[in-house]
C-alpha cells in the first residue's frame, strides 16, 4: 500500500492523518483536533481499509490535542465492528487531555490501549 495523507478541517481545527500499513495492520497516524466535523471521515476512511480487508489498526493519537464525543463515538464503531471479525482496534499514545476523556468516560477499559506504535505492533 503507498502512503497515504489527508488533512481535513473541522470545527476546532484540522486534522492531518496518515496512513501507511506494516504488514496487514494499517497505522493511522492523526495530529490535531478530531471533532464532529472532521471525525465521521476518520470513520469512512477506516470503512473503506476494512472493505479492502484489513483487520487490524493502530491509531496514533500521540499528536491529537483534542477529541470530542463524535470522535469516541466512531473510536466505538470501529472497535465494534472489528470485534465481530476478530480483527483488532488498537490505540497508541493517547495522553493530554484525550487521555483524562478517556479515563472519566472510562473508556481505558474498554480499548486497546498501548504506549507507543511499536508496543501495538507486537500484540
Amino acid at each position: 500500500m503507498e502512503k497515504f495523507h489527508k488533512e481535513i478541517l473541522g470545527l476546532m481545527g484540522k486534522i492531518d492523518i496518515d496512513c501507511r500499513n506494516e504488514g496487514d495492520v494499517i497505522i493511522i497516524d492523526l495530529s490535531g483536533q478530531l471533532d464532529v466535523y472532521n471525525s465521521g471521515e476518520l470513520q469512512k476512511l477506516i470503512d473503506a481499509f476494512m472493505a479492502r480487508g484489513y483487520q487490524k489498526f493502530i491509531l496514533n493519537l500521540d499528536k491529537v490535542s483534542y477529541l470530542d464525543s463524535s470522535t469516541i463515538s466512531a473510536f466505538i464503531h470501529a472497535h465494534q465492528r472489528l470485534q465481530k471479525i476478530e480483527g483488532r482496534f488498537m490505540l497508541a499514545h493517547l495522553n493530554g487531555a484525550p487521555k483524562d476523556v478517556f479515563e472519566m468516560a472510562k473508556l481505558h477499559e474498554v480499548f486497546d490501549l498501548y504506549p507507543d506504535v511499536d508496543s501495538a505492533l507486537k500484540e
